[in-house]
């Protein structure tokens, strides 16, 4: 079981190298009167990228507690919960599009599941999330990013 929690890792791996702070670009299109809205958006995304980093290396190693600790910020959405204002986030929710913000809750509770999972030291469950939050990345990106990564278009289906 094992090797292939190993082979999994390294595809959801090798998917998550291409995922990068530009979706920020496409979905802070609403954002461009929001200089510093669209700002926190693109350090969400870098700090998401890192993330993901993170656990697809310390996952197959079993670090449970760098997993877990890392999907919680996640979850706890590093950049947009410390920095946002009330008034940040009336704006974010009237500016950026509704499913947009779905998928973006829906990622953050993969992530709270995945902090789960490795508290839990369930190496299969860990790996089901964290293959779920880059999906998830992927669709998103498939969505409101196409011209940033127009070969996600090309020959796929979204599941």
């Amino acid at each position: 079981m094992l090797p292939r929690i190993k082979g999994v890792l390294l595809g959801v791996l090798l998917v998550s190298i291409g995922i990068n702070p530009a979706m920020a670009e496409s979905a802070a299109g609403p954002l461009d009167d929001e200089p510093r809205l669209r700002q926190l958006l693109q350090e969400e995304m870098q700090a998401l990228e890192e993330a993901l980093a993170t656990i697809s290396t310390a996952l197959p190693r079993g670090e449970w507690h760098s997993v877990a600790k890392t999907a919680g910020q996640v979850h706890d959405s590093f950049i947009f919960q410390q920095k946002l204002s009330d008034a940040d986030r009336k704006t974010l929710h009237q500016t950026l599009p509704e499913a947009f913000i779905q998928r973006d809750k829906a990622f953050h509770q993969q992530a709270k599941k995945l902090q789960h999972a490795a508290e839990s030291q369930d190496a299969e469950l860990s790996l089901f999330y964290y293959s779920k939050m880059v999906e998830s990345c992927v669709t998103c990106h498939r969505q409101f990013a196409t011209h940033r990564f127009p070969s996600l278009l090309e020959g796929g289906s979204d599941h």
